[in-house]
């Protein structure tokens, strides 16, 4: 098929999709009895799991037109195509007349407001009617004059491959060491793939390249010195929303196809009969394609979308179809068993992190006995801790809501200290494990720097959930010693600056002020103790975050950072911005502890003396790391651009607080 004459699949249903199904029967587009267990699920032995519908509701049309077209989005989604924005007519991040407190009241509720869900985020939209054209302007012949295909080609150079090879290989030097979802090449070292220098003429035909091309498109050509430029940014999103619009139709042409076949099951090591094509990788089976497809574009959907449902929909996507291949139960022992585990524990991984960004409690079973797939080696760690972070984002979110209905918050005692001690243990696990040298393969193994990376990601992981149940806590008398120090010094503090782009307003939830009857709470932690975990949390999440590797496209051993060592003009971003919610925790909890040193400086409760001088070196500290959460989310904003407004977002606080 002509890859300029690619086309919407057309849909075997007529009907419209049940109003109530499982996860299972959504997607593979099958009537759902709505049953608890549905009979569906119960005929194929699979596991059956709802999640609560956010769609219905009143619509906002005047918010319609006033944007224009409503953008899809560019995605053709499995279940539904309806995509409604969960956090729309929220509070922007700065509402001052909706507020009555006083100036320090409002900055501590600004602040809170960088822990919620999609803090900062900028939503990228773009019109369905221009996907299509852009799709065809991409892939056509190359021009008959060979002089214009290679001036537009030099005016806006993008990483765009010639074969499933290069992008399978780029996957290793971009993804691979942050995503391990797929098997290691058994061929080492992977070293620079092509990229194409004229005009794109090949098409992926399988969603995970697509998904693949999708993402790595976003990270700047080599040879760009502008990288930022608007006119290079456009055409960067142009194709990624392309590619992910091209992979998400795939997908759907896969697992329909898959529904002939009476048993899918009996189609995990033959792959290519079922689906007719050769294997993206050759030890992952066709029929896994789509799972790591959606996984990598929820992804895609957090961090260049900005889109926190189309999220957390991609997500559930993948575990439905992972559900439905019996992933979750995958003990065979053969060529294609790591590629089964890395895509179930992955997948399961995604669906966990969608749900805490998204402040959500878990939809299935997280300890679900039946989920019996053996871990892949040296993996168990990271499981774990984005178990325990999807558990201090449920007790934040339970105690929260205790708070402002006034319920009984009795359980807080006893929950908040099960949960830190848990932490706890999984942090001298981290630190105890075997080292990364004696599971894997040698430093020139793409698995080698994965392997050593995910043992930061699982500690970081835990430093959030630390900051996350312990934040109330620590800063619950921040707005006391904070009017204290505003009685004294009235200086107004002005908003942060929150003026963006047309278009481009930030996804925001601001958190109101603490109710009073929030101090009367038991906590298992005194306010110190609770603020000095937040500290030493925050420190470690931020040197992690800071010492994590660099994509490497030539395979160099280099004990600095890489772009630097390797003489390459540009920094090269990390391309799977899993942790962006963390060092937003990182940065709220050094945020508050900036706002509670300078409090007390002006309260007087600290002497002009030594201990003064100790205060100003710990806010001088506490501004460093800040700065090293700023360089984070600055590299992941590199490729991504609904991370610009995270960045900023938490560039105009330090602003803002360290103001002279």
């Amino acid at each position: 098929m002509n890859p300029g004459e690619f086309k919407r699949p057309s849909r075997r249903f007529n009907e419209p999709p049940v109003k109530l199904a499982c996860l299972s029967c959504r997607a593979l587009r099958i009537r759902c009895d709505g049953q608890a267990e549905c009979a569906n699920c119960i005929a194929k032995g699979r596991s059956c799991c709802y999640v609560p519908s956010r769609r219905g509701g009143p619509r906002n049309c005047l918010a319609r037109r006033n944007r224009g077209t409503v953008a899809g989005g560019g995605a053709t989604d499995l279940p539904s195509t309806e995509e409604i924005n969960p956090l729309a007519g929220s509070p922007t991040p700065m509402e001052p007349e909706a507020r009555s407190n006083t100036g320090a009241d409002e900055w501590v509720s600004q602040l809170s407001g960088l822990c919620g869900p999609g803090a900062g985020l900028r939503n990228v939209e773009m019109p369905l009617a221009e996907i299509d054209s852009i799709f065809d302007s991409i892939f056509t012949p190359l021009s008959k004059d060979p002089s214009d295909s290679q001036t537009s080609s030099g005016t806006n150079r993008i990483r765009i491959y010639d074969s499933n090879e290069d992008l399978l290989d780029a996957y290793y030097i971009f993804i691979h060491p942050y995503f391990p979802i797929l098997p290691p090449l058994e061929r080492l070292p992977v070293t620079t793939s092509s990229i194409s220098e004229k005009a794109p003429s090949f098409e992926p035909s399988n969603p995970l390249g697509r998904a693949i091309a999708a993402i790595l498109v976003l990270i700047p050509h080599p040879n760009e010195k502008e990288p930022s430029r608007p006119a290079y940014v456009k055409i960067r999103r142009d194709f990624a929303h392309c590619f992910a619009k091209s992979a998400l139709d795939a997908v759907e042409m896969d697992y329909e196809r898959l529904q002939f076949c009476k048993n899918p099951q009996d189609h995990h090591a033959e792959g290519v009969e079922a689906f007719r094509r050769e294997p993206f990788h050759p030890k992952l089976p066709v029929s896994l394609e789509g799972v790591v497809a959606l996984a990598l574009l929820s992804v895609y959907e957090y961090a260049q979308q900005g889109h926190l449902e189309r999220m957390l929909h991609r997500a559930s996507q993948a575990l439905a179809l992972a559900l439905s291949m019996s992933l979750h139960e995958a003990l065979d022992e053969d060529v294609f068993a790591e590629a089964r585990r890395r895509t179930w524990w992955m997948t399961y991984i995604v669906i966990c992190q969608a749900l805490a960004v998204n402040h959500m409690p878990p939809t299935f079973d997280l300890y679900d006995p039946w989920f019996v797939t053996p871990y892949p080696e040296g993996w168990k760690l990271l499981v774990e801790a984005q178990q325990t972070l999807l558990e201090s984002a449920t007790f934040t979110r339970d105690l929260d809501q205790a708070i402002k209905s006034g319920s009984d918050a009795s359980w807080v005692l006893s929950r908040m200290a099960q949960l830190d001690s848990q932490m706890a243990s999984l942090l001298l696990l981290c630190r105890h494990a075997p080292s990364v040298s004696e599971m894997v393969p040698p430093s020139d193994s793409p698995d080698f720097i994965a392997s050593k990376a995910m043992r930061a990601c699982a500690e970081i992981r835990l430093h959030t959930a630390r900051i996350k149940i312990h934040r109330l806590c620590a800063f619950q008398d921040i707005t006391a010693i904070s009017k204290r120090a505003e009685d004294l010094e009235t200086t107004p503090l002005d908003p942060i600056d929150g003026s963006l782009e047309p278009g481009n307003s930030p996804i925001y939830i601001q958190d109101p002020p603490i109710p009073s009857h929030a101090h009367n709470l038991s906590f298992p932690f005194s306010s110190d103790e609770s603020s000095k975990i937040c500290l030493h949390a925050a420190f470690n999440v931020v040197v992690l975050l800071d010492n994590l590797p660099y994509p490497n496209p030539t395979n160099e051993i280099c004990e600095t950072s890489a772009f630097l060592s390797l003489g390459l003009e540009t920094e090269l971003p990390r391309a799977m911005p899993t942790l962006v919610c963390c060092a937003m925790q990182a940065g709220y909890a050094l945020l508050m502890l900036c706002v509670k040193a300078r409090a007390l400086q002006h309260t007087g409760r600290v002497g002009s003396g030594q201990l003064a001088t100790s205060l100003t070196g710990f806010r001088d500290e506490l501004y460093q790391s800040l700065q090293l959460v700023i360089k984070c989310l600055g590299n992941y904003s590199i490729a991504y651009e609904a991370l610009h407004g995270v960045r900023d977002e938490i560039s105009q606080a330090i602003e803002r607080e360290f103001r002279s």
